[in-house]
């Protein structure tokens, strides 16, 4: 049997196939469940495992875990971590991937890198992180392993059992972002059944994700020296009790010979080109991060910091009237700051001043036109005070000027449906899922468009051509 044979089905087994597509009236054609189609892959990198597939595979373990781990899906922090991943994407030597992150509600310092461009970055971890070097580092240490293909590298030139060691990884990392204690053993373990060359690779991969990572951090103007210091720190406050580790080191090995090889070309750089530290938004990021995980006793950097914190934490718990309060303030102090007027929008839409909140909003929307995250609240609210058919024009308009950004798709999507354009509405959720690269949803998305089309055969064409470009892609496997 063809080891990618093995490692599919293991990762199916673990639960990574979505629901099978529902059947809808449409002509016949050679498509088969798209959960049983997968990639025929040959043999060294692109042969083994092409882009294409890496994606596939990380888009399926990504819905996976987003049914099954409490995620962080805040819209702030979410933009945040997706502007600070896409800088280092762009500016990262090796092969691109679109970014994809997610940041998991965990007290556990870990970050891990799936196939396709698709990276965790556990709450603990962010937290961790005194600055935005620091969490930039790890970030830019995961996106290394990504865009270098590690794990297509480690399967290409390893034999015997090396597609049950990375499967076994992969799921030891879905099982520990259920437990994390679990999920280090169990990832541990697959390590330790595998061969001292095996285990010296993973070791080379870790020295070179570090210096690619450092190469994007010069790159993108962010002083190198965090990663450094924040793999000191882990080190420092673990110990020699393996028992207490983080997570981290656990699945990325370290020692003085690779933190001694960064430094030495880091030292390299002129002091001119190191970067910058921190920012803003990192520490409001933070803040609001412990706030909505109710850490009230980590040290923040400013006292606005801290106020925001407790704005956030108190909005988060209903008590209005302080958030609003405390909101008000820090936006008064620093007008057009999304961090303040977002919120505070929402504590006003919240506590009854729905025309307050929305020319608030309509004022950070002229100050940020085009907006993806703004623009949904704004359409979530025109929908909730009944006027979705103005949402969806709304939607409509912004996707016209930038067609290509899923957020504003998928709002657009969520604005036909409640507008009663069934067919709009989930031929855009297809053009969603498609984006996001999770062949089996755009699919069933499509075939339900289909089935609201009658009567027009230019959507009919169109739908069918999409349905059959997807179908082309979800190859069977040759053994």
């Amino acid at each position: 049997m063809n080891k990618f044979v093995t490692i599919f089905t293991l990762i199916w087994v673990c639960g990574l196939s979505s629901a099978t597509v529902d059947a809808v009236a449409r002509p016949s054609s050679n498509y088969a469940d798209l959960n049983n189609q997968l990639p025929d892959l040959g043999d060294p990198v692109d042969s083994t495992l092409s882009k294409a597939d890496e994606q596939k595979i990380g888009a399926e373990v990504f819905d996976k875990l987003r049914s099954q781990v409490q995620f962080i899906d805040d819209p702030l922090l979410q933009r945040y971590l997706n502007d600070l991943g896409n800088r280092l994407m762009a500016s990262a030597p090796g092969t691109h991937f679109p970014p994809n992150f997610m940041l998991i509600n965990s007290p556990t310092i870990n970050a891990f890198t799936v196939p396709g461009g698709y990276i965790a970055v556990y709450s603990g971890l962010f937290l961790f992180a005194d600055n935005e070097s620091e969490l930039a580092g790890v970030m830019a240490h995961e996106i290394a392993h990504a865009t270098h293909r590690h794990i297509a590298r480690m399967l290409a030139q390893q034999s015997g059992n090396s597609a049950l060691v990375i499967a076994g990884f992969v799921a030891a990392l879905l099982l520990g972002s259920v437990n994390p204690d679990m999920g280090a053993a169990a990832a541990a373990t697959s390590i330790a059944g595998v061969t001292q060359n095996e285990i010296n690779f993973t070791r080379m991969h870790e020295r070179e994700a570090d210096e690619f990572a450092i190469q994007t951090l010069q790159r993108v103007h962010i002083d190198p020296h965090g990663l450094i210091a924040f793999f000191e720190k882990l080190e420092r406050q673990s110990g020699d009790n393996r028992a207490a580790q983080y997570a981290f080191l656990l699945t990325h090995p370290l020692n003085n010979e690779r933190i001694s090889a960064a430094e030495d070309r880091i030292a390299m750089i002129p002091s001119a080109q190191l970067g910058t530290k921190d920012s803003l938004s990192f520490q409001l990021a933070r803040a609001r991060l412990a706030g909505l995980t109710g850490d009230l006793k980590i040290k923040l950097a400013t006292s606005a910091s801290s106020i925001y914190r407790q704005a956030v934490y108190d909005q988060s718990h209903g008590n209005w009237q302080s958030a609003h309060d405390l909101l008000s303030k820090l936006y008064r102090e620093h007008p057009g700051n999304l961090w303040f007027g977002l919120p505070l929008a929402q504590v006003l839409f919240a506590h009854g001043h729905t025309e307050e909140a929305q020319s608030l909003l309509n004022t950070l929307l002229a100050l940020y036109p085009g907006n993806p995250m703004l623009l949904r609240q704004s359409v979530h609210w025109l929908i909730k005070t009944g006027d979705p058919a103005q949402a969806y024009r709304a939607a409509r308009k912004t996707m016209e000027r930038d067609p290509n950004n899923p957020t504003i798709v998928l709002t657009t999507a969520e604005a036909a449906s409640a507008a009663g354009d069934r067919l709009g509405g989930h031929e855009l959720l297809g053009k969603y899922f498609l984006m996001k690269n999770n062949l089996v949803a755009a699919h069933q998305e499509f075939e339900l468009a289909f089935s609201y089309s009658a009567g027009n055969p230019l959507a009919q064409e169109r739908l069918d051509a999409a349905l059959l470009k997807i179908e082309a892609q979800a190859r069977p496997i040759k053994n």
